[in-house]
């Protein structure tokens, strides 16, 4: 009889540490309402950036993606960033200062199109 209770609490209480671990981390990584508005203007600004526009001329961009990670522990405004994707490399666009008022790139990675074709235009 007790061995049911024992088991009904282990199971309650991993079910609680999994569900809240799980909205810790997927909020880490989320950006909310206010995150998406300041990450619209971010991205605006990289638009606008004299390395975009370098970058524009000399590569084919295929998407931008902005992104906010709040688990490597910068401060506000640099868990925010802005990537560029393009056939060669993806770069990484982030704020230059604490105003955010000119963003640069900040770091380069892995494109997926150097070995697969956009999306789109999607296929009938």
């Amino acid at each position: 009889m007790k061995k049911w209770r024992i088991w009904l609490l282990v199971g309650s209480l991993l079910l609680n540490v999994y569900l809240i671990g799980k909205g810790v981390w997927v909020g880490q990584s989320t950006p909310n309402e206010e995150d998406r508005i300041m990450l619209g203007e971010m991205t605006a600004l990289v638009a606008a950036s004299a390395d975009y526009q370098k970058l524009a001329e000399t590569e084919q961009v295929f998407a931008v993606k902005p992104g906010v990670d709040r688990n490597k522990g910068g401060a506000y405004p640099y868990h925010y960033g802005v990537v560029v994707e393009t056939e060669q490399q993806s770069y990484i666009f982030s704020c230059t200062d604490s105003a955010c008022g000119k963003m640069e790139i900040a770091g380069t990675m892995y494109s997926r199109y150097s070995e697969e074709k956009p999306m789109l235009p999607l296929e009938q």
